[in-house]
């Protein structure tokens, strides 16, 4: 199956000018949106907000215990003319002010990731450099104490042409510091190493250094899309999309001490067509204890493309390697195939449980449940999160999945369509703001 562009408003934006220095801080904002969930981006003027992607790390912690999270914004009439900017908040996600602005004006789609003992953030996004027409990978560090970038940005891969343009799917930094990046490639990158089109590859950047390693790419068949990670001892998890024969959610490891991955090959975590479904481009990945990885992704009627008994759908594995498929929900009006799905995630819970929150195509998005998912296990029934009478009101889902601290807040979400107007919103845990690093 032909992949259609999956980032195309990568070639759209007018080139734009650097901007580089700190941002005058906005006012801190403690306000909830209609929807009763907290506001942490309203709409200024003509700006409208949204977050980044679903599957990327749009939210992570400082040494002060403070809350960072990635907000895109753009114009109404310039829908594909994005800005990146990073909002704070100091009381677990009840107030938040808006700190900075992402490198470049046009800047999109990235990741975030604090440091235990430091104020150091480390920021990775698409972005247009120096006036160019095209996307590159960048990386740079935000000293969160100072309230500045430090240095210029890292060109990670360098976009050259409208083939050849990068994108930014993930981040994430290991125990021992490692900083590990998905870099994402556009249609068909003339530039070695990637084996097709749509490709994603994993960086790392030791302690200490400044040259990156890799890019190593994640997929052994055609395409590797829409991936996300987690990083655990020593290892960094990955799912995505890729097609060997038909559409699957594949997995892989990579070992950051031998640069290599686990798995000669990608294995599929999800549903074969012969069960009548066919996935969608994007998978959510929380790694537990005990080796247990947990990944949520949609299915739908097969051949792709089409609406049709849809479900969201679990994917297991513990120490044994063993996948298994648990229904999370229905959802029928869900549809397959090349179909950028982004109204669910996972929250890491306590021990081998994980948090699913997600909202339903059949119902507009207007409502956000959560259910409690243990071992691969859906537990009980699903509960109501927040309700909303807006089309599109959950229907972006950002969640905190690193394992190492709690944030008060389970994810952030976004509306589409008529909600869009409702802003960018947190979706608090109940239990009193505890902000601290595991």
């Amino acid at each position: 199956m032909l992949m259609r562009p999956y980032l195309l408003t990568l070639l759209a934006a007018l080139p734009l000018s650097v901007e580089l220095c700190a941002q005058k801080a906005a006012p801190v904002i403690e306000q909830k949106a209609e929807d009763g969930l907290w506001l942490v981006a309203p709409q200024v003027g003509d700006a409208l907000m949204s977050v980044t992607r679903s599957f990327s790390q749009g939210i992570t912690i400082d040494g002060k215990k403070n809350v960072w999270c990635l907000v895109q914004s753009y114009e109404v009439n310039k829908p594909k003319e994005r800005t990146l900017w990073l909002y704070r908040s100091k009381t677990g996600g009840r107030s938040w002010q808006r700190v900075t602005k992402a490198g470049p004006t046009w800047s999109a789609y990235g990741g975030i990731a604090g440091e235990p003992d430091s104020e150091i953030l480390h920021v990775a996004w698409a972005a247009r450099l120096n006036g160019a027409e095209h996307s590159s990978a960048v990386y740079q560090r935000f000293d969160a104490g100072q309230g500045v970038w430090l240095g210029e940005p890292q060109v990670l891969q360098e976009g050259v042409g409208a083939q050849d343009q990068f994108s930014v799917s993930d981040l994430a930094m290991a125990a021992d510091g490692v900083l590990t990046v998905l870099v994402a490639t556009h249609r068909h990158p003339k530039q070695p190493p990637w084996p097709s089109g749509w490709s994603t590859g994993v960086m790392t950047l030791q302690p200490g250094q400044k040259k990156w390693s890799g890019p190593y790419p994640i997929h052994t068949n055609r395409y590797g899309v829409w991936a996300n990670l987690q990083v655990r001892d020593g290892r960094v998890h990955t799912t995505y999309r890729s097609s060997p024969s038909h559409s699957i959610i594949g997995y892989r490891s990579f070992s950051l001490a031998n640069q290599k991955y686990d798995q000669k090959k990608d294995v599929e975590v999800s549903v074969q067509p012969k069960t009548g479904r066919s996935v969608a481009n994007a998978s959510a990945l929380v790694v537990g204890p005990f080796g247990n990885r947990t990944v949520v992704y949609p299915a739908a009627k097969h051949p792709s493309n089409r609406a049709g008994n849809g479900q969201l759908l679990i994917a297991f594995a513990g120490a044994d390697d063993k996948w298994r498929t648990e229904v999370l929900c229905e959802d029928p009006k869900m549809a397959s195939g090349n179909v950028g799905h982004e109204h669910f995630a996972l929250v890491k819970g306590p021990g081998p449980q994980v948090i699913a929150l997600y909202s339903k195509v059949s119902e507009d998005h207007k409502v956000l449940y959560r259910r409690i998912v243990d071992s691969g296990k859906p537990m009980g029934p699903e509960r109501v999160v927040a309700r909303c009478d807006k089309k599109g009101a959950f229907h972006r889902i950002v969640a905190v999945r690193d394992p190492r601290y709690r944030t008060g807040i389970w994810a952030v979400v976004a509306g589409s369509d008529e909600a869009i107007t409702l802003g960018v919103r947190a979706v608090l845990a109940p239990r009193p703001p505890s902000t601290r690093w595991q």
